[in-house]
């Protein structure tokens, strides 16, 4: 089974979207490594369902609902990563604020310290620019076949000229012997042998002398 360029990047990206949604997307610590689909949150679950919609889909090659289920992953692991950003730096803003003056602030912001974006981000904006990709792009043979099949379907038929010279030297056959009578030139085939009269041998109509008796003979006019 072949499939396409369109379906592969579909297959790819589909694939790609459902790993990065069990990896991890945070670390932080003592609660440790966080993915999208062990924060509970709702984006999660529905990630999961667009990429496994999206494997169907690219599967069967029905490239075009790519659109909806590319799109809105890519809008969801936008939003997410936007707001994870914004959550972690609030954080790290409270902690400085509610500690200051504490003698355990150097201890908290060391742990802030070691909050860390992970490398399940990537996975997850590859798979959903590969789905988006795979539904925009088009392929560049079709478009060239189907115009050689609409040239070919819109040539006129090659028009069958067809001959009239048998007939043109008919009529003038006709036309220059009109009122004449049309003698066939037979050749006559003349007998050009005669007999000797003494030896009865053949010999040619014009010869005076036998070549076989060595008689004389007369001409024959």
């Amino acid at each position: 089974m072949e499939f396409s360029k369109q379906q592969l990047a579909g297959l790819v990206g589909g694939v790609v979207l459902l790993l990065g949604i069990f990896l991890p997307i945070v670390s932080m610590p003592i609660v440790g490594s966080i993915s999208v689909f062990s924060s509970g949150r709702a984006d999660g679950y529905v990630l999961l369902g667009l990429s496994i919609v999206s494997l169907i889909l690219a599967f069967i090659n029905n490239i075009k609902p790519l659109r909806v289920t590319g799109g809105i992953s890519l809008l969801i692991v936008v939003i997410d990563f936007i707001y994870l950003l914004y959550k972690l730096n609030s954080i790290k803003g409270d902690v400085v604020d509610k500690l200051e003056g504490n003698p355990f602030s150097g201890m908290a912001e060391a742990m802030m310290s070691t909050v860390q974006i992970q490398y399940g981000w990537v996975f997850l904006f590859i798979g959903s620019l590969l789905l988006v990709y795979a539904a925009f792009t088009k392929t560049a043979n079709k478009p060239i076949l189907n115009n050689i099949d609409l040239d070919e379907q819109n040539q006129p038929e090659p028009k069958v000229r067809k001959t009239t010279s048998t007939k043109l030297v008919s009529d003038d056959i006709f036309s220059h012997n009109a009122g004449r009578r049309v003698e066939t030139p037979i050749q006559a085939v003349a007998t050009d042998m005669k007999l000797c009269p003494l030896c009865a041998e053949e010999i040619k109509l014009a010869a005076i002398k036998c070549k076989h008796c060595g008689s004389m003979v007369e001409e024959t006019l």
